[in-house]
């Protein structure tokens, strides 16, 4: 099985997917705000972590990128790919 379909398929749960919906851009956007305000750029990495977490919970299984951490990169290419319509 490939990253993406490993990714998708562990992100089935309609809330858990609106949940990373908000989480990745969190998570990524923390890098940016960092070198702007690094409080605020901190503490919104467990913010994210905590939304992604939250979705497991109540999708019943473990983050993907706990069994591959490129998942961490593959997660902005489903998130995008699910916006857009080409999923």
């Amino acid at each position: 099985m490939g990253l993406f379909n490993h990714y998708d398929n562990a992100h089935t749960h309609p809330l858990n997917r609106a949940l990373h919906m908000i989480a990745i851009p969190v998570g990524f956007s923390s890098v940016i705000v960092v070198w702007f305000h690094w409080i605020i750029g901190l503490l919104l990495i467990p913010a994210a972590l905590g939304l992604a977490t939250l979705g497991h919970v109540i999708e019943g299984n473990r983050p993907a990128f706990l069994s591959n951490p490129v998942h961490v990169l593959v997660a902005p290419v489903w998130m995008m790919k699910r916006i857009f319509g080409k999923q």
